[in-house]
């Protein structure tokens, strides 16, 4: 992934390395197995998204890897600003407050995997991590130099906080009416102030 090959995998070319990845998997909790690689992709200047989970509405029941401290959990919210019910919290299990950033992940219409041209709408975090994905690429695309730190501050200072719903969960001693929280992390995701730093 950070010297990409052709077709044929030769032509290796790491300047056509990715500088954002989404992650629509987990599972487990704790896990450290892939700290390893995703140190190597932060350390190639790989920015790693992860879906939180679908596990909830239980408190601690975020996916690992997203509940590592070293990228970017997303959790899923419907239409009518508030966590989808399925949406994964937190804490993690090493105490972490997870996700970092919520994103919509109801009834989202993507890509499906039954042929080259079909679609489907469905649900998930698997859905709300991309937001975050294509939120970041956007921002790469204006300021190439941007860190994982830089990215990540600029996207968990622009979130959106005032409309959203509680649910009356207090997961790891923290309200989710106090941000950051272990429901929405630091709020819902707003691109265009995110793109604004």
């Amino acid at each position: 992934m950070t010297c990409p090959t052709d077709t044929s995998g030769a032509n290796r070319d790491c300047t056509k390395a990715p500088r954002v990845v989404n992650n629509s998997w987990g599972g487990g909790q704790g896990s450290t197995s892939y700290a390893s690689a995703i140190n190597t992709l932060k350390a190639a200047g790989i920015i790693p998204i992860f879906s939180n989970g679908n596990a909830g509405p239980r408190c601690g029941t975020a996916n690992s890897p997203a509940d590592l401290s070293t990228v970017i959990g997303v959790g899923s919210m419907n239409i009518n600003d508030d966590l989808r019910q399925t949406s994964s919290k937190g804490p993690a299990v090493n105490g972490l407050i997870k996700p970092d950033i919520s994103a919509p992940g109801g009834e989202i219409r993507s890509a499906w995997n039954s042929s080259t041209s079909a679609y489907n709408t469905i649900s998930g975090t698997s859905m709300a991590a991309p937001h975050v994905t294509g939120t970041i690429a956007l921002m790469l695309q204006a300021k190439p130099t941007l860190t994982y730190d830089q990215v990540k501050t600029a996207l968990t200072t622009t979130t959106d906080r005032t409309t959203l719903k509680a649910s009356g969960y207090t997961c790891g001693r923290t309200a989710d009416t106090v941000f950051p929280n272990n429901q929405f992390g630091y709020g819902r995701i707003n691109a265009l102030k995110a793109l604004g730093l």
